[in-house]
C-alpha cells in the first residue's frame, strides 16, 4: 500500500514538472481543429528601420505623408525600433462580426464611429444585426512605438489585444457584414447631414488593413496567405511564399513584400519602386534567440578551447621530453 501511495505521489511530482512545459502545445494541440495552427511564443520582438529614401517616398508614395502615418512614432528615421512583448496565452474563442472595429475599418474612419452611437449604431446593434461569429486566436502583448531613443519601462500600448483567424476563409464574412454595414451608415440620412462617408472595401483594401494592423498569420503560413487573398477577391495583392506581395499606387506604382517569420509575426518589410530599387526596410530580431544563439556557439567554444589547452600542454610536454 506504501508502495503503491509512493507511485502516486512520483508520478504526481512528475506531472507538476512536465505539465509546465508542454502546456503551450497542448493547447495548440487542443484548439487547433482547422488545418491551421497556431505557432506564436511568449517573448520580444524587436522592429527597426533600416533604410529610408526621403525623397523617393515623397516622389513614388504621397508627398503629404511618412512611414509615421503606417507605422508611428518616429519610424520615418533610420536606426527606430519599436517593440512587442506577447502577454498572455493564446486560447480559442469565438467573437462577433464587431471584429471589424479592430481587423477592418480603415483607421482614418475609426473616429467617426465613435459620433455614430447616438444615432444607435453601437455594439449591441451590430451584434443583433450581424450575428456571425468567427473561430479566431486571441491574444494580448505590450507595444512599444518607434523611437530613436531607449524603450521607456511603461509601454505606449499596455495590454493590446489582437486576433488571429482560424480559418482564413472568414475574412470573407467579416468584409461581406461590415460592406453592408457602412452601406446602411452612408443612406442614413442624419448621418449625411454630418457629411459623415464610411469607405465600402474590397478584398485588396482589405489586405492593406491586414497589413497595416500588422494581423499574425497561422501555419501553414503559405498556405494561409494563399487562402486569404484568393477568398476575398485580391486583384492587386499576391504571395509568394510567406510573403504578403501588395501591389500600390500613390504618385508611381510601388511595391510593399512583407514577410511573414517563424512565428507567423511579420519581421520585414520593404517597400520598393517599380524598377525595383528599395526606398523603405524594416527588419526585426528576438532577442531571445540571440541568447539561445550564444548557448548554442558555447558548448563549441568550450570544446574548442580544451583542445586548445591540450595541444599546448602536449606541446609543452614535448618540447619538455626533448630538452631533457
Amino acid at each position: 500500500m506504501k508502495k503503491r501511495k509512493r507511485t502516486n505521489i512520483t508520478l504526481v511530482v512528475i506531472l507538476m514538472v512536465i505539465f509546465p512545459l508542454v502546456h503551450p502545445f497542448l493547447i495548440s494541440m487542443v484548439y487547433a481543429n482547422t488545418n491551421y495552427t497556431l505557432i506564436l511564443e511568449r517573448g520580444t520582438q524587436i522592429l527597426e528601420v533600416k533604410k529610408y529614401d526621403e525623397a523617393t517616398w515623397i516622389n513614388t508614395v504621397n508627398i503629404t505623408s511618412t512611414p509615421s502615418d503606417w507605422f508611428g512614432g518616429d519610424a520615418d528615421k533610420v536606426g527606430a525600433k519599436s517593440k512587442s512583448t506577447l502577454l498572455t496565452y493564446y486560447y480559442e474563442a469565438l467573437y462577433a462580426t464587431f471584429l471589424f472595429f479592430n481587423l477592418v475599418i480603415p483607421q482614418n474612419s475609426l473616429l467617426m464611429f465613435s459620433n455614430i452611437s447616438n444615432y444607435g449604431y453601437n455594439h449591441t446593434y451590430i451584434t443583433r444585426n450581424y450575428p456571425s461569429f468567427y473561430r479566431v486566436w486571441y491574444y494580448e502583448y505590450n507595444y512599444w512605438n518607434f523611437t530613436i531613443n531607449e524603450f521607456d519601462i511603461t509601454p505606449d500600448e499596455l495590454y493590446s489585444e489582437s486576433y488571429i483567424f482560424q480559418d482564413p476563409e472568414d475574412f470573407l464574412l467579416l468584409l461581406n457584414d461590415y460592406n453592408d454595414f457602412a452601406g446602411k451608415l452612408n443612406n442614413d440620412t442624419n448621418l449625411q447631414l454630418f457629411n459623415y462617408s464610411f469607405p465600402l472595401l474590397n478584398g485588396d483594401d482589405l489586405a492593406w488593413q491586414f497589413f497595416i494592423r500588422r494581423i499574425s498569420i497561422a501555419n501553414p503560413k503559405s498556405d494561409y496567405l494563399t487562402t486569404f487573398i484568393n477568398t476575398i477577391g485580391c486583384k492587386n495583392t499576391t504571395n509568394q511564399g510567406n510573403t504578403l506581395v501588395l501591389q500600390r499606387n500613390g504618385e508611381k506604382n510601388y511595391t510593399v513584400e512583407v514577410k511573414y517569420g517563424i512565428q507567423g509575426l511579420i519581421d520585414h518589410i520593404i517597400i520598393k519602386d517599380a524598377e525595383g530599387y528599395v526606398f523603405y526596410e524594416i527588419t526585426s530580431f528576438y532577442p531571445k534567440m540571440i541568447v539561445y544563439a550564444i548557448l548554442g556557439i558555447m558548448p563549441f567554444f568550450i570544446i574548442g578551447l580544451i583542445v586548445v589547452i591540450i595541444i599546448k600542454k602536449y606541446k609543452q610536454q614535448r618540447y619538455f621530453n626533448l630538452t631533457k
